[in-house]
């Protein structure tokens, strides 16, 4: 667990919208109609435990947070599963950090977890389908997703009830941090006082100065950079105890199609995920990953490696191939994008009780 979540008292959760603190409260339920408007929720009559849990499987309360933000309302079993696990993509905006997400989460709801003794539930039905319908099924079908927009502070996407290896359910929410102009308001700080787990993605074509990558950049008009604002934005503003940060961490080399022929790329990408988690396995693909950055990169792109207690590196593809006007022509196939949501839950102790396996053997 991040140190500073120690922040939080307990029953608080950071409301996953605005970023406020928030408790649990039955006395400002509510309920969604067919017309996707919030009705008064009154639960004191409901005295069969059966009705009631399934009410209460598909309520919201009303955040007490009104202040410049429009009314909204927190599903209650995020609520009330304990502290949410918070995991938070960082990346400029264009990097396909929103793919990545999109297609770890769908390989999660297609059961990817299970092999590793990890159950899902969506947190709300109702917009876990929004979710699979607007971003997975739009995705795989080859349309390509838009970028992440312009937000002062951390963007919600979706959030899951994981059950681990030793049956407690854990909330997991997944935020997107993003932009070349990401700012640094108290939101954001608010955020990362809680945050228990950063996956940074880096793109190949704005790392990695190699030839074959020339054609993507003059496609999309950009050039080499030596660091990602976001990842410095990011880095700048998370609290430290001591001389590293206590956050589990994930440093994701997205796009790897891009690099498919080259070593160790190849490799990676043909290797099937090792199950159950395996340290040595995460260990030899980090230092690959940490190799090759080294080589073909500018040392600040290594920067969440060089800050994080725990840190392991991975190669990813979300797509196998890039758009043509916003569409994947040969249609979509992930490769590996499971990997970092499987090495930070590892890291969290999600995953197993072996204690060959404990959280600090699995970070670097």
């Amino acid at each position: 667990m991040n140190g500073t979540a120690s922040q939080l008292e307990p029953g608080q959760v950071i409301c996953p919208y605005c970023l406020e603190i928030v408790t649990y409260d039955e006395r400002v339920l509510h309920t969604r109609n067919e017309k996707l408007q919030y009705e008064k929720l009154d639960i004191s009559k409901l005295t069969n435990p059966l009705r009631r849990a399934d009410v209460m499987r598909s309520a919201f309360q009303l955040c007490g947070n009104t202040e410049d933000i429009k009314p909204h309302y927190i599903p209650v079993p995020y609520l009330t599963h304990g502290r949410p696990l918070t995991v938070a993509m960082v990346g400029t905006s264009g990097t396909g950090k929103s793919h990545l997400l999109t297609q770890m989460i769908a390989e999660v709801t297609d059961g990817g977890l299970e092999p590793y003794g990890v159950k899902w539930q969506s947190v709300n039905p109702a917009d876990h389908s929004v979710f699979i319908r607007e971003r997975v099924a739009l995705l795989r079908s080859g349309e390509q997703l838009e970028a992440t927009g312009q937000t002062p502070f951390a963007e919600f996407v979706e959030a899951l009830l994981l059950t681990g290896v030793d049956g407690q359910v854990r909330p997991v929410a997944f935020f997107d941090l993003g932009g070349e102009d990401l700012v640094r308001t108290d939101a954001l700080l608010r955020f990362l006082l809680g945050v228990d787990a950063l996956v940074f993605v880096v793109d190949p074509v704005l790392a990695f100065g190699l030839p074959q990558l020339d054609d993507a950049r003059t496609q999309y008009g950009l050039e080499v950079s030596r660091s990602d604002p976001a990842f410095e934005t990011v880095l700048d503003r998370l609290p430290r105890q001591g001389p590293y940060l206590d956050v589990a961490t994930a440093l994701v080399v997205g796009k790897a199609d891009l690099l498919r022929f080259e070593p160790p790329v190849d490799r990676w990408l043909s290797e099937p995920s090792s199950v159950p988690a395996d340290p040595r396995r995460l260990r030899e693909e980090s230092r690959d990953v940490y190799a090759f950055l080294r080589r073909h990169a500018a040392p600040a792109w290594l920067r969440p490696f060089d800050s994080a207690l725990r840190c392991t590196l991975h190669f990813a593809s979300a797509t196998g191939g890039q758009p043509q006007n916003g569409l994947f022509p040969h249609g979509v196939r992930s490769r590996r994008v499971l990997g970092p949501l499987v090495s930070i839950l590892a890291m969290c102790g999600l995953l197993s009780s072996n204690p060959d396996h404990r959280p600090s053997t699995v970070g670097m």
